[in-house]
């Protein structure tokens, strides 16, 4: 192999070690190497047998978007939810939403009326054009989601991060100080030809004016002074930014959310979307139907379920089922699948995201800092990513996301509900010191102790597995996001349903 020829496998490392996972992801994500963001909608041809019945398990965006096509195409179709209310993990935490979390605590959400944290899903990237269209298709109003701005702080308190550890620094300054600097070595390396590259004397003079511009140097002596949009003259030190690895955010695109902005969200909460489904489908949804029990035999398939709040039994008979359950919870039902499709099922594991929200009585963060939406970025604070809202500016209440990470992270799944809130009050006020006075209430959602989930979006299973999870088990199908190569997206369930959507109907259709 010529020594002078970069592999991708080679660029990728390179990019690991330069600017972390994020980085290397986006370059695999531009190569087409993270599995499709997003496929045409089919098309489906031919009205089913008569009378074909379909029995749903799970009102999460795959089952409800496997409900809404079998039924257009003419399917008898029962969608069977144990919650009081549909959508899954796209769950829009407002006033009067309560949960009990397995072994623990319940909690009531006393946020304002009109204000609200997305406990689960909580963005759409403009290239996830499935779930963009139905929201078209459905009247769901989006809005833009801020993903990122020049505004937003990096913060390290870790001392082996060099002398920026312990302050909050702009985004603005690393991205004007990091390129600058830059920049301006590269011109002093051209000017003094020590640039090894083939290029004419009209290319290098043309190189240094673009590093000029692009870097804010001075035209006659090509050094870097800080533009006043950074915010101050303050230059930050090269070699403290590198130590700092703030750096590691500034790259010429984005890819964050899997691709370039803009990003939505539905206006009023995530959980807008499905809505619009049951609005659609009506009364082919049964909420509070805890699935107990799943027989099939080669004629059929009977699914029992309990009312969860009369406990009342009702068995259901159909054709075929789709179960679009999380695989966490599937592995506590009754069921008769074939050993391998049980063994796979019982391989299968979620992730342990979770968030908390906090309303703030006064949004402190646009008043004092110019902030409109964004994160925080650090790594030592053990918040996960903590985010600014998107919507609702210049009001006087507002709610951040205080938290969003693994649940386990500092032991917060061992917490009560008041300790988590201290842990996040207490590291947030390391950038906010204003955060406790303004602070009035929060609610915390960590999936893994929610029932009826179990946990958060699913793991990505092996290719193997995906490629079993893929075809029906007898009659018995399995539609869920937790299937596929994007398990952690919207756009995941909905490229799921349509497999199965496929499947179910080529198969009723020949039978």
């Amino acid at each position: 192999m010529d020594p002078h020829i970069l592999t991708r496998r080679q660029v990728l490392k390179r990019f690991g070690a330069i600017g972390g996972s994020s980085m290397m992801i986006g370059a695999m994500d531009t190569w087409d190497l993270m599995g499709t963001a997003s496929s045409p909608r089919p098309v489906w041809e031919g009205s089913p047998p008569r009378d074909s019945r379909v029995i749903v398990l799970g009102a999460g965006l795959s089952g409800l978007t496997v409900g809404y096509e079998l039924g257009k195409l003419g399917y008898y179709c029962r969608v069977l939810e144990a919650r009081d209310w549909v959508g899954g993990l796209m769950w829009t935490v407002k006033r009067g939403a309560t949960h009990t979390e397995i072994g623990g605590e319940t909690q009531v959400c006393d946020f304002d009326e009109g204000q609200y944290i997305n406990a689960g899903a909580w963005r759409i990237p403009n290239r996830d054009q499935a779930i963009l269209g139905y929201c078209k298709e459905l009247g769901v109003p989006l809005e833009i989601f801020i993903n990122w701005t020049d505004a937003n702080f990096f913060y390290e308190d870790d001392p082996e991060r060099g002398p920026l550890s312990g302050q909050r620094v702009r985004f603005r300054e690393v991205k004007a100080d990091l390129i600058g600097s830059t920049n301006e070595l590269l011109t002093k390396a051209m000017d003094q030809g020590n640039i090894d590259a083939p290029l004419s004397d009209d290319d290098k003079e043309l190189l240094v004016q673009f590093l000029i511009g692009s870097g804010y140097l001075d035209s006659e002596d090509h050094l870097y002074r800080p533009p006043t949009s950074r915010g101050s003259q303050d230059r930050l030190d090269l070699g403290a930014l590198l130590q700092s690895g703030f750096g590691n955010r500034v790259r010429s695109l984005y890819q964050g959310t899997g691709g370039p902005d803009p990003v939505f969200q539905p206006i009023g909460g995530m959980q807008q979307i499905p809505f619009a489904f049951q609005r659609a489908m009506g009364d082919r949804i049964t909420l509070g139907a805890e699935v107990r029990q799943i027989r099939q035999t080669d004629d059929g398939v009977t699914v029992v379920h309990r009312d969860t709040q009369t406990g009342e039994v009702t068995e259901e008979t159909a054709d075929y089922c789709v179960c679009c359950l999380p695989m966490n919870v599937l592995k506590t039902i009754d069921v008769n699948l074939s050993p391998e499709m049980s063994t796979v099922i019982e391989e299968t594991g979620h992730s342990t995201s979770a968030k908390m929200g906090l309303q703030m009585k006064r949004r402190f963060w646009e008043d004092d800092d110019g902030i409109y939406g964004g994160h925080l970025w650090s790594r030592s604070l053990q918040l996960g990513e903590f985010s600014y809202p998107s919507n609702g500016y210049f009001g006087d209440k507002g709610v951040l996301l205080g938290y969003y990470g693994g649940g386990g992270q500092a032991g917060l799944s061992d917490m009560s509900i008041g300790e988590r809130v201290e842990h996040v009050l207490s590291n947030a006020a390391k950038v906010h010191p204003q955060i406790r006075d303004e602070f009035e209430s929060a609610y915390s959602v960590w999936w893994e102790k929610v029932p009826f989930s179990l946990g958060a979006y699913g793991r990505t299973p092996p290719e193997e597995s995906r490629e079993m999870l893929s075809r029906p088990d007898g009659r018995i199908y399995f539609g869920s996001a937790g299937t596929g190569t994007r398990p952690a997206w919207l756009e995941g369930a909905v490229q799921a349903a349509w497999r199965t959507v496929e499947s179910v109907h080529t198969r009723a259709m020949q039978e």
